[in-house]
């Protein structure tokens, strides 16, 4: 494997490092999962590096929340893979990952000794009332973004009332507005 780094080519192996850095990052500094995580995302590889265009990380999205897992890995995964194929793949879940599995080894041994302290609980309480928020944000950005056209708003509504009010599972309403986007396009 140490011959396979050091024969690899310079451009990218800069942008491997790049994208593990970048996605290492994210994954540091975001609280709340997946979804939470896109504005960062968005910001960092669309906005600040400029390795996707806003396009492809919406189309990113449609895709990740198609398949199981997290959101975050997921979408890490396509990005990664869309920016150097397998490996990229790889350094971008890795980068995702590695923050939350240290962290969680961390906050596991110091919880077991400190979870019946103020600090400790008060902290946890204030991260609990940012998540919505983030994820309000996330919301607002993917829906500024789909077709503007009178059936993508007909079907977005449908598709609330069917998860939210009627507990449809999610993916059969995923496939739906596969087939329907489809039968726009043909």
């Amino acid at each position: 494997y140490l011959f396979f780094f050091i024969n690899y080519k310079d451009d990218k192996m800069k942008k491997l490092i790049k994208i593990f850095l970048i996605f290492f990052k994210i994954g540091a500094s975001t609280f709340g999962g997946g979804y939470a995580m896109l504005p960062v995302i968005e910001k960092e590889l669309v906005e600040n590096s400029k390795l996707i265009s806003s396009d492809e990380f919406v189309d990113f999205i449609s895709i990740a929340q198609s398949f199981p897992g997290p959101i975050a890995v997921n979408i890490s995964l396509l990005i990664g893979y869309r920016i150097c194929g397998f490996i990229g793949s790889v350094f971008s879940l890795l980068g995702t990952a590695m923050p939350s599995f240290l962290s969680i080894l961390a906050i596991g041994y110091f919880y077991s000794k400190f979870r019946d302290n103020n600090i400790v609980q008060g902290f946890f309480t204030g991260v609990n009332a940012v998540v919505p928020a983030l994820l309000l944000v996330s919301f607002l950005s993917v829906f500024k973004k789909i077709s503007r056209n009178a059936l993508m708003y007909v079907v977005f509504a449908i598709s609330f009332i069917a998860v939210f009010f009627l507990n449809i599972n999610p993916i059969f309403i995923i496939l739906a507005g596969g087939v329907i986007g489809l039968c726009m396009k043909y």
